[in-house]
């Protein structure tokens, strides 16, 4: 067994609440130098485990496979020395693992040994990379977290409120979901990030939550955190592409946004466009459909229908159609539109100017919206 020493770059004032109790930091210590030798995997339903695992394998100086369930565990891992495992979403495509230096991941992650580190809620899959930020933000800071893994998005709002959550980490979808609750929890900062962020959502936090911080932070497994903008607009200044606000430069390249990490210029997946003074993000390119032989970005209709009055969520997606291949389908959001009748003609008319292929040509009213696990819109073709 190996020592379970703290690291520098945790508070031990930290405490995790799950499952019904309390976890203080040196309960956790005690599970690490219980934990086998060698390299370690480990998933985020154990949230004491996790925890000691990643103690352990920074003390150890071993790799750790975060398991999230898109790909199994890992029978031998070759790599040595402080690295994390982690595996992509998988939300539009196969996921993959790729390794991440400890040291890496940390970076960007402060704390203080002294103070209150917040009361944070954990939203995110806790072995994905925007799980991990929380984590590590909330045991460098000596803060307290609340976690339910098996809770969903309705069920976090309600321990978000139970709890007195300070902090949120979340995906639009999921501050739409609290927003549709009424609830307010005694919230000391907003984040937002996972998915493209459009001005109503940001809005409508600010009035909910008056004069708390808004950030919403732009980041991938492949490349860490990439940029924070907290201005309260979407987006993030077109200016930044000639004038980069820290060490990461970006670029547009075929509609796509390009950053460069290093030396080396990456390619997001992120399809973006200038809008004045902004440069909006317009979903990921792996999501465009094929309608009768044009390619088509849901998120284009997605958006008209979000800015409509009384939309609190909107969901476009591609379903099956024999002659086409696929069309549109939008699930809605909006209950006071179950009392108006004219809805479909509202919904119709905000996508009017969108080319033929681009609209929605299956409309529905719903009560909620499929999130995966890491409270990221689910696009699953349906039968038509």
């Amino acid at each position: 067994m190996q020592d379970a020493a703290t690291p520098s770059w945790v508070n031990p004032a930290f405490r995790l609440i799950t499952g019904g109790r309390t976890w203080t930091w040196p309960e956790l210590s005690v599970m690490a130098r219980g934990l086998p030798d060698g390299s370690l995997s480990v998933d985020g339903k154990d949230l004491p485990r996790l925890i000691a695992s990643l103690l352990a394998a920074w003390n150890r100086q071993v790799p750790l496979a975060l398991l999230r369930g898109g790909l199994p565990a890992p029978d031998n891992v070759e790599a040595k020395g402080r690295l994390l495992l982690l595996e992509t979403s998988g939300t539009t495509g196969t996921p993959k693992r790729i390794a991440r230096s400890f040291d890496d991941v940390l970076r960007g992650i402060t704390g203080t040994r002294g103070g209150d580190g917040g009361n944070w809620l954990l939203t995110y899959d806790a072995c994905g990379f925007a799980g991990l930020q929380v984590l590590l933000t909330a045991m460098a800071g000596g803060g307290q977290l609340l976690a339910d893994p098996t809770a969903d998005a309705a069920g976090l709002v309600r321990l978000a409120v139970t709890g007195g959550a300070s902090h949120i980490s979340a995906t639009p979808s999921f501050w739409r979901v609290l927003l549709l609750s009424g609830a307010a929890p005694p919230l000391a900062r907003i984040t937002m990030g996972g998915e493209a962020v459009d001005q109503p959502l940001l809005d409508a936090l600010a009035r909910r939550f008056p004069g708390v911080p808004i950030r919403c932070i732009y980041a991938s497994t492949e490349l860490g955190r990439l940029l924070t903008v907290a201005d309260g607009w979407e987006g993030f200044p077109a200016e930044w592409l000639s004038q980069p606000p820290g060490e990461i430069s970006f670029r547009i390249r075929n509609d796509l946004l390009e950053a460069k990490v290093g030396s080396v210029w990456h390619n997001t997946g992120d399809l973006v466009e200038i809008d004045r003074d902004r440069v909006l993000f317009c979903g990921r390119n792996d999501l465009v459909i094929n309608v009768g032989g044009a390619k088509v970005n849901p998120t284009l209709a997605e958006r008209r229908l979000l800015a409509l009055p009384g939309v609190t969520d909107a969901l476009v997606y591609g379903v099956p159609n024999p002659i086409t291949g696929a069309i549109l389908a939008a699930d809605i959001i909006a209950p006071d539109w179950h009392t108006n009748d004219g809805w479909r003609v509202l919904a119709t008319q905000a996508v009017a100017d969108l080319p033929p292929p681009a609209r929605p040509r299956r409309l529905r009213l719903v009560e909620a919206l499929p999130l995966s696990a890491a409270g990221k819109k689910r696009r699953i073709a349906e039968e038509a």
